[in-house]
């Protein structure tokens, strides 16, 4: 039986679609050029991580991991060797690479459904190169700014893994192993194979945000300063990008930039999201953490 929610959904994706025939020829312009920027600028960052990142996950990079940076880890944050083996991988690989990782230990049997939900909390890293180049010199034309960005961000999910801690106290195992029965050439396989799968479901969906972003803007017009926001807000590159065309004050624009590489944008939350596979987690839970 079809409920006043899917009725409302059916007539918001209608109305969704009469909007998008009456703006058809921006539309098309926003798909080529969502295309490019995909195919130029998130394509060969992410793809030779993904892969890189899959396969030091399917064959248990957490084994090799110095005792001495585990037992910081666990100290500090209640992480057992698994969870401190993806929050470090996930710092120079990104987000949603970081989301594959845990959907692939969880599927492993190998951290529990709360673990998996405070990696989630704590593992929103943003590629390094993207903070550095893209934002710290193609928008501030600093280095140093880029660098700045980093580290805060980093500090950042240090401090939400401390907060998360009480959670895994009675949540721990510290001893999980697995082996990996493939041979190299499969994992390499199945690792190419993943991150294809994954990088599809991301063009998708940053299509999808980046065409909301052009219709918003087109429809109502905003001054350049909400329209960056909102930018960053629903998509954070395009965001952050825009950023380098605004007259403000170079602190607001900093501030501005660390939020919308914190919040990561509704794009990219999705995509994240969309990576563990039909789990409970809570994405309320992950958007009160990006907020902050």
């Amino acid at each position: 039986m079809t409920t006043k929610k899917d009725i409302l959904l059916l007539y918001f994706l209608l109305l969704i679609e009469i909007i998008v025939l009456i703006n058809s020829n921006i539309v098309i312009n926003n798909v080529i050029n969502s295309s490019k920027m995909f195919a130029l600028k998130i394509f060969p960052t992410l793809f030779p991580t993904m892969i890189i990142g899959n396969l030091l996950v399917k064959n248990n990079i957490h084994q090799i991991i110095p005792k001495f940076i585990k037992k910081i880890f666990y100290k500090l944050f209640r992480f057992n060797n698994i969870m401190t083996s993806i929050f470090i991988i996930s710092i120079f690989t990104g987000t949603p690479s970081n989301a594959v990782y845990i959907n692939e230990y969880l599927n492993k049997n190998l951290i529990s459904l709360k673990q998996a939900q405070t990696l989630l909390l704590t593992t929103h890293f943003i590629n390094p190169l993207f903070v550095i180049a893209g934002v710290g010199i193609g928008v501030f034309n600093s280095i140093k700014i880029g660098f700045i960005l980093l580290i805060l961000l980093w500090i950042n999910n240090t401090i939400k893994a401390f907060i998360c801690k009480k959670n895994l106290d009675n949540d721990i195992n510290n001893n999980q192993l697995s082996t990996n029965n493939e041979t190299f050439i499969n994992s390499l396989s199945s690792s190419i194979k993943t991150s294809i799968n994954s990088l599809l479901l991301i063009f998708g969906i940053i299509i999808m945000f980046n065409m909301l972003v052009v219709l918003l803007k087109n429809i109502f017009n905003f001054n350049p300063i909400i329209s960056s926001i909102i930018n960053g807000i629903l998509e954070m590159t395009g965001g952050v990008i825009s950023l380098s065309n605004l007259s403000i004050n170079p602190i607001i624009k900093i501030i501005l930039a660390f939020f919308f590489l914190n919040f990561g944008g509704l794009c990219i939350q999705m995509q994240t999201l969309s990576m563990i596979e039909n789990k409970k987690i809570s994405y309320l839970k992950y958007l009160i953490f990006r907020l902050f």
